[in-house]
């Protein structure tokens, strides 16, 4: 059972999940032969196998209609662990097998899709990258070359240099 944009789905399925540990692109192989390992976060990734009843296709028809919608992402709520956790997801690779029967009878099955977090479920606390020696770095959207930033009082705060006069025209 699963939940997509708030509508549960009870239909049989099988659930594999990837919990993919992703690194930035600074992450690699230092000059001293040790791995530097600058990780992002960890994204869950989910591949879906749906047991569809040929008997009553119309929630399979409901399901197929909100997979394909063209939209970035869709509330999931899926297993995890001993409970269920909710992402936003993008929705890729959906596909399906038609089957046609002896008499024409006819009807969809092997429906597989994936659900890809659109962002991390879990990253490094301040605390925790300062902990492991990391340099901590703002949480700032749209910052310009020479922008700077203390962390301060709990929160990072950008820094503007005290202004002096010009002391070109000071005279002694």
């Amino acid at each position: 059972m699963f939940t997509i944009d708030g509508l549960t789905w009870d239909i049989p399925c099988d659930i594999d999940r990837v919990m993919e540990v992703r690194p930035s692109d600074i992450s690699g192989l230092l000059m001293d032969k040790t791995w530097f390992n600058d990780v992002l976060g960890t994204y869950l990734r989910y591949s879906v196998t749906l047991a569809a009843n040929p008997d009553d296709m119309t929630a399979y028809y409901q399901i197929m209609e909100t997979l394909n919608a063209p939209v970035d992402g869709h509330a999931f709520v899926l297993p995890y662990n001993e409970s269920t956790i909710q992402i936003t997801a993008r929705v890729e690779n959906v596909r399906d097998v038609y089957v046609m029967l002896p008499g024409g009878a006819t009807y969809w099955k092997g429906t597989k899709f994936d659900v890809i977090a659109n962002g991390p479920t879990k990253e490094q606390a301040l605390g925790e990258v300062i902990a492991r020696g990391m340099s901590p770095l703002p949480d700032v959207s749209g910052p310009r070359e020479g922008d700077i930033y203390i962390y301060t009082n709990g929160a990072w705060t950008p820094y503007t240099a005290p202004s002096y006069a010009d002391a070109d025209d000071m005279q002694f």
